[in-house]
């Protein structure tokens, strides 16, 4: 499918510094969690890599790590198996016949958390996102002694919605491997929106989607998954320059987010920022706010040249600039 160039900008709210060391809360702020879209495309940027914990506030102390794809049930009996399109939910039942795709809602599926004890998950609704039909939003509850509770709520307590994805992520922070994707086959996580996964699904790096592009040098085109380029854009949105999960996202800077496929497209003259790898900053230019403190792994982030578009041709996958 051929994806039409997109011009982005994320704003975010509190006045921090490009890379302030205070460890981020698991939790994130009303603020940074509020979405405020507007018709230019800006987009509040918030610390949550995903809505890790249950309704955005601990479940016992319990975080949701993926859903499993065994023990699915639709329309009460157990599937024989269930996979995922993009982001549409396939299956066939027992006897071998395809699951209609509207009888996945109702469906209840397994929430496995961080201490491997599950928890009943329902799929209230399906749509496709009125933006890109290759994007669907599922609402979803989770079981308690009280009833079904939204899975993911915005940061009034409304109920919101998710997309899944394939794959589960690491919610680790400060260390070797946080923040990073596992391509787990036996589950998948729901995005929440408002946060970072689903935040570079909807800038329109979906991890399934494949790109036929121009390389310098070969013939024709080559195709490109964009899955390290949702990476990457997980690392930009939550400012994780250090590639270790942990967050140091700079509230109330409008950024500018451009890539070399066309994706999101550089339309400010903006001061450069870093360029992205899906393992973190492959370099950055400079603080944002004089006199901020920097992550340790900065310094050795400062290069002069960072963010020459012939970077594209090397690893370099998303850039950013940061308004004046």
């Amino acid at each position: 499918m051929t994806k039409m160039p997109r011009s982005f900008h994320l704003l975010m709210t509190l006045p921090l510094a490009l890379a302030a060391c205070a460890p981020a809360s698991e939790e994130p702020t009303a603020e940074a969690a509020q979405a405020d879209v507007e018709a230019n495309g800006r987009s509040l940027n918030g610390r949550s890599l995903n809505g890790r914990s249950l309704n955005g506030r601990s479940l016992n102390g319990r975080s949701l790590n993926g859903v499993s794809w065994s023990g699915v049930q639709v329309q009460g009996a157990l599937a024989g198996a269930t996979w995922l399109e993009g982001s549409v939910l396939h299956g066939v039942d027992g006897h071998g016949h395809n699951i209609p795709r509207g009888d996945f809602v109702g469906a209840v599926l397994t929430g496995v958390l961080d201490d491997q004890s599950t928890l009943a998950l329902r799929i209230d609704s399906i749509s496709p996102s009125p933006d890109d039909h290759d994007t669907h939003f599922y609402a979803v509850s989770y079981a308690t002694d009280a009833g079904w509770r939204p899975l993911c709520v915005d940061a009034g307590g409304g109920a919101t919605t998710a997309i899944p994805l394939a794959g589960v992520w690491s919610y680790a922070e400060g260390v070797a491997g946080g923040g990073a994707r596992i391509d787990d086959p036996s589950a998948f996580t729901f995005a929440c929106r408002g946060h970072a996964l689903a935040k570079c699904v909807e800038l329109g790096y979906q991890p399934w989607e494949t790109l036929k592009v121009k390389v310098a040098g070969q013939h024709g085109k080559v195709s490109v998954s964009l899955v390290d380029h949702h990476q990457a854009c997980t690392r930009l949105i939550r400012a994780d320059y250090c590639g270790d999960g942990a967050s140091h996202t700079v509230d109330g800077t409008l950024i500018n987010v451009y890539d070399g496929l066309g994706v999101q497209t550089d339309t400010q003259g903006w001061p450069f920022e870093a360029e992205w790898r899906p393992d973190g900053a492959r370099c950055v230019t400079r603080q944002r706010q004089p006199g901020a403190a920097l992550p340790s792994c900065c310094p050795s982030l400062l290069q002069s040249g960072c963010g020459a578009v012939s970077h594209f041709a090397d690893d370099a996958l998303i850039m950013s600039e940061d308004a004046p």
